[in-house]
């Protein structure tokens, strides 16, 4: 996706109609198209990076613009429980803040006592998918740099 490109951040007819998906639906998603093997390789791209911006942010604020992009994005993150989100062009979006990031999936276990309840107790156990990303441009060993880690969580250990 190019620097400019935001891809489509309002909130859309697709992301009202979300009805719910299934870990091995969000699964698939991730994993059915890969860039590449690794990233990095001999001969292969280096791992997608973009740089985050106050201007980016700020795009479209002011009664003259366009439209408002992070107001949008904003927007759609409160009204959308859609977990997959890929836009007529099926690239999805991009993030105006931490938009560097990579997706996991893995199996969630509360082996400790907690004073916590629901899916933070002991003996929670399902399956989780998720997306760790850099809130800045810096991403390397070093870099001062903020992180994010969001998930979900599916109330089932069986995909």
């Amino acid at each position: 996706m190019e620097q400019d490109n935001f891809g489509i951040e309002q909130i859309t007819q697709e992301d009202r109609a979300y009805s719910g998906s299934r870990f091995s639906e969000v699964r698939d998603a991730i994993f059915a198209n890969p860039y590449q093997k690794v990233w990095g390789r001999d001969g292969e791209p280096p791992l997608p990076h973009y740089k985050v911006t106050l201007a980016n942010m700020l795009r479209g604020i002011l009664p003259f613009g366009k439209h408002y992009l992070f107001g949008q994005a904003s927007k759609r993150t409160v009204d959308s429980y859609a977990d997959l989100r890929w836009g007529p062009d099926g690239k999805g979006f991009r993030r105006i803040i931490h938009p560097n990031g990579v997706c996991l999936t893995g199996f969630w276990e509360i082996t400790e006592e907690t004073e916590y309840s629901g899916y933070f107790r002991k003996g929670s156990r399902g399956l989780v998918a998720g997306r760790y990303s850099c809130a800045t441009t810096e991403v390397h060993r070093g870099d001062l740099r903020a992180l994010a880690l969001v998930g979900k969580l599916f109330p089932t250990t069986d995909p």
